[in-house]
């Protein structure tokens, strides 16, 4: 990673750290002051209405709202465009330090940020995180391609393989990297949010896709049990001990790296897995973060991290909520305070070898160039 990118994650870090312990420490009475009766408060997700985002957000809502002090409404606002940049700037513009504004972080305003993207106007290292979620992802592809399974991707030869995709930098490069690294020549049709995928997917627009687990299990799970649509592989998952295994919520279809291996003979390793890692860990370790504007009082954020805690507890005590978190958030419970501030510093903590990588992969596939 450049010099100015090695400082701007570290400084993410130490905030995300600093703010996380703030959560730890502070004082429940100072958060059973605060009270949101009457209030409306305003949820930024940066994405299309019906992307996997928006459906995690609108799971979360309600439930959040019904544990914070006087159970006020949240409502979705989604502001979609330049992959994620537009509903961050706004934020970072608009949002009011009082509680009432929220946003939903995606990767790619995680990237756009990792990349110093002009247009980023946000500034990511001082919100506050209040809830991390982790997220499968899960790469399937048309019928009409002629692939049973994951196998066949290198058997396509001079087939064309279309994907539909927002941006080289955005989250669409979680799926775009392992697919080039396995050696399938991707033709991108770029410009496209998530919410616009599915009906081109249907009609045979573009053959290969991804989703993470929840529109998956709900757009796409149907195709796969009426023969049009073919699951491939996942990202994957980090389990406890920290190693990378098949996805829980797919348990039988093969994990990126399990894949590479069989296909070439030899595990990805070098500058490239940690390109892959870094990556990874962006799209499906810290797939969504939930944060505060900069400035918020610290009674206010205790508030919402108790509502979080309470959250997470309810869930894991509930089945039937444990079921409906399952198909919208994933299986993984969610994380808040120093757990969320890892997650998202795992996302963003490029190694100088695997950035530059990434960096010279960019500019020779899609002629991208970043900083």
């Amino acid at each position: 990673m450049t010099k100015s990118a090695h400082h701007g994650a570290g400084r993410l870090l130490r905030r995300l750290v600093s703010a996380c312990a703030c959560l730890a420490l502070g004082s429940a009475a100072a958060a059973a002051d605060v009270d949101f009766s009457g209030k409306r408060i305003q949820l930024i997700v940066p994405v299309a209405a019906g992307a996997s985002a928006d459906l995690s957000a609108r799971f979360v809502a309600p439930l959040l709202a019904e544990r914070l002090p006087g159970k006020p409404t949240i409502i979705i606002r989604n502001v979609a465009g330049a992959g994620s940049i537009a509903g961050g700037n706004e934020f970072q513009n608009r949002a009011r330090p009082d509680g009432t504004d929220l946003i939903l972080v995606t990767p790619s305003a995680m990237l756009n940020y990792v990349f110093h993207d002009p247009r980023v106007h946000y500034k990511l290292n001082e919100w506050i995180p209040i809830a991390g979620m982790s997220q499968g992802m899960i790469v399937y592809s048309n019928a009409s391609l002629g692939i049973k399974d994951a196998a066949g991707l290198v058997d396509l030869g001079d087939k064309p393989v279309v994907m539909a995709a927002n941006s080289a930098t955005g989250i669409d490069l979680g799926v775009l990297l392992p697919l080039d690294l396995l050696g399938v020549a991707v033709k991108p049709v770029f410009g496209m949010n998530r919410g616009e995928v599915y009906p081109g997917f249907q009609r045979g627009e573009f053959n290969i896709s991804f989703d993470a687990y929840a529109a998956y299990r709900q757009e796409i799970l149907p195709l796969v049990e009426g023969g049009t649509a073919v699951p491939l592989f996942s990202l994957g998952y980090t389990d406890a001990s920290g190693a990378v295994g098949r996805d829980p919520t797919v348990p039988d279809i093969p994990h990126f790296l399990e894949l590479y291996e069989k296909v070439k003979g030899h595990p990805l390793a070098g500058p490239e897995r940690e390109a892959w890692d870094a990556v990874y860990n962006l799209n499906v370790m810290s797939t969504r973060a939930i944060l505060l504007p900069a400035g918020t009082p610290q009674d206010v954020v205790d508030a919402y991290a108790k509502a979080v805690k309470q959250l997470v507890d309810d869930i894991q005590k509930d089945p039937a909520l444990r079921e409906q978190a399952a198909n919208f958030i994933g299986p993984q419970p969610m994380t808040a305070g120093e757990a969320a501030a890892r997650n998202m510093k795992s996302a963003v903590d490029f190694s100088p070898a695997g950035y530059a990588w990434l960096k010279d992969w960019l500019k020779r596939r899609y002629d991208v160039t970043v900083q």
